[in-house]
């Protein structure tokens, strides 16, 4: 049997070690490189591959950016939206891991065969209510189950990410998502076998100075029709090699140098109160707050680009360009 060190000893050694006085000669072989061994669990079969995995993320990533661009101008304030995790587990472990009580609703994913849940946690949907109903988005010290006015609010919320779900879905699939009902006790809501796999989805909502969590749980049976069309989609959003990416951008410049804009050489404007506005006939005329000298701008697609010379040339009106404005 070996020796043990006693508690003295191993201080002295701890000491040595740390002044310096224990060379790299001293120190003890590294153990001979073995196989690295990894526990796999039957019960939890990994479906999604990785290909599938990078599909996934990017449409779930797209969906994070429309509900960024959808809540701020609703909600008055700063909203972000961060996807933090997507994970694959039973239906079991996702229900369990749920918080008691929540918004938990439950979501037809026509035309796909199967439902869906969509949990918004009390930080996030409380604050919500409360902004909608002209407060300043404060949450509760201690979550309760959602009142019949709250429920409503909450369910025009949910149609609303809902729609932000299509449009970031749209390319692969063209849903028709519906509500099925909405809880506050995720125990009672069933849409597979506890022991059927899911993909979970977890995002970090930031409402002002509140932070919230939402989670998107989708089985694998209601994916499963997609899951190659999803694989695909990740193989071609891949980086395009310098050949392909300059072959791109050479057919877009193409493209975008034959677009139309209007231009428009601005001869001078003038400021009028609303009753002058009302009494001007025709004949009146408007003083503008340029002189003949003057350079007059050019606007392009109604962004001023160019400074000119106003003139004639032949029988029409025309501008003689003299200089360009720098952004």
């Amino acid at each position: 049997m070996a020796d043990i060190l006693s508690q003295e000893e191993v201080d002295l050694l701890l000491t040595a070690v740390t002044e310096g006085d224990v060379g790299a000669e001293q120190e003890t072989a590294k153990a001979p490189d073995v196989p690295r061994l990894v526990t796999y669990d039957f019960r939890r079969p990994e479906r999604v591959s990785k290909e599938q995995l990078k599909g996934l993320q990017s449409l779930f990533e797209a969906f994070a950016r429309e509900l960024s661009i959808l809540f701020p101008p609703f909600l008055r304030t700063v909203v972000r939206v961060d996807l933090i995790s997507i994970d694959q587990l039973t239906y079991d472990e996702f229900i369990l891991s749920v918080a008691r009580p929540t918004a938990l609703a439950v979501v037809n994913m026509a035309p796909l065969e199967g439902n869906a849940v969509l949990e918004l946690s009390p930080a996030m949907v409380f604050p919500i209510v409360d902004r909608v109903l002209g407060g300043k988005g404060q949450t509760l010290s201690e979550p309760r189950e959602l009142t019949e006015i709250e429920n409503r609010i909450a369910s025009r919320i949910i149609m609303m990410i809902l729609d932000s779900l299509k449009r970031s879905w749209d390319q692969l699939i063209e849903f028709k998502l519906s509500i099925v009902t909405i809880e506050s006790d995720p125990l009672i809501v069933q849409i597979v076998a506890g022991s059927e796999m899911v993909v979970l989805v977890g995002y970090e909502i930031h409402i002002g100075e509140v932070v919230g969590s939402m989670n998107m749980c989708m089985p694998l049976l209601l994916l499963n029709p997609i899951l190659n069309q999803i694989s695909q989609q990740a193989h071609y959003m891949r980086k395009l090699s310098p050949k392909l990416a300059e072959l791109t951008r050479t057919t877009i410049g193409q493209t975008v140098t034959k677009a139309s804009l209007p231009v428009d050489a601005i001869l001078g404007q003038v400021v009028l109160p609303l009753d002058e506005i009302a009494r001007l006939q025709v004949g009146d005329i408007v003083q503008l707050d340029t002189s003949p000298d003057e350079s007059i701008t050019v606007e392009v697609g109604g962004i001023g680009r160019f400074l000119a010379q106003p003139g004639r040339k032949g029988e029409q009106s025309a501008v003689q360009l003299t200089g360009v404005i720098r952004d």
